[in-house]
């Protein structure tokens, strides 16, 4: 074989080495950004658990939070506040599904189906619609 010919199959093992690092790249990429998609979602959950599990551990909550949502029971000022911390970490909350959902991390119709149904009747309320 001449120099030549050696030269030319060295581009061409050369050309195949680099479409193969380009695919195990490609793969890593597309694994990365699944890890990465499953935080976002690991994420929104933990949010969301917060705000679920003050609810459903502290019956208290779950009382200001219907009632007081409601206009059902007069509400000192310390309460109000309660309920509108609480207002604003589930607003807070919406918008994170909102946001990763025009970004494209959460499959497109997320916060429509799942949050958006939610929050609508939170701001419904009596109270929610004022704050």
């Amino acid at each position: 074989m001449s120099l030549e010919q050696w030269s030319s199959l060295a581009q061409i093992v050369g050309s195949v080495g680099v479409i193969v690092s380009l695919i195990f790249v490609g793969q890593q990429i597309r694994r990365n950004t699944g890890a990465l998609q499953r935080e976002e979602h690991n994420s929104t959950m933990a949010q969301w658990t917060v705000i679920r599990m003050a609810i459903a551990s502290d019956r208290d909550m779950a009382e200001l939070m219907t009632a007081g949502l409601n206009g059902e029971r007069a509400m000192d000022a310390a309460d109000q506040l309660r309920l509108e911390q609480m207002l604003a970490e589930n607003l807070w909350a919406s918008f994170h599904i909102w946001e990763r959902t025009q970004r494209g991390i959460f499959p497109k119709g997320t916060f429509e189906l799942t949050t958006g149904p939610h929050l609508r009747g939170l701001l419904r309320t009596v109270r929610g619609e004022a704050w």
